[in-house]
């Protein structure tokens, strides 16, 4: 009797710490977000030197509640800003837009963080500013 009481024991407390263990290695889940932007991630590949460049972020409030925009940071001063102004109630849309300077050349990686209610997010953009062009009249003639 006594040996079947002592192996009940154990095996509960194996049980016990077993399930503690595997309670401590998970990771817990990220909560749904809200906001649903349609991507946060935008390539514009190659654009010429001087051209206007420009990409609008799209979203959607996915929640019961009222949301509102509090903040746009650009990373640089070379990205300019507009968004969706005043509340976007639940199941309509916003946006986010920018505008970069492509006066430099070369590759660019910026970004953009977005404070909507209490949640921030992260917009990057990225691409390739060609070479400007060279003016044929200021080279010499041979």
């Amino acid at each position: 009797m006594k040996n079947t009481t002592a192996f009940i024991l154990f095996s509960l407390l194996f049980c016990i710490g077993t399930f503690a263990q595997s309670k401590q290695n998970e990771v817990p889940e990220k909560p749904q977000s809200a906001i649903n932007f349609k991507e946060i991630v935008y390539n514009f590949k190659e654009v010429n030197y001087g051209s206007d460049v420009s990409h609008s972020f799209f979203f959607t409030n996915n929640s019961n509640s009222v949301v509102t925009i509090k903040d746009v940071k650009p990373s640089c001063g070379c990205t300019t800003t507009d968004f969706t102004k005043g509340p976007i109630m639940p199941g309509k849309s916003g946006s986010v837009s920018i505008k970069y300077d492509s006066s430099r050349e070369g590759y660019f990686a910026k970004s953009v963080t977005v404070v909507i209610n209490e949640e921030t997010f992260v917009l990057t953009f990225l691409g390739t500013v060609l070479k400007a062009p060279t003016d044929q009249n200021t080279r010499p003639k041979n």
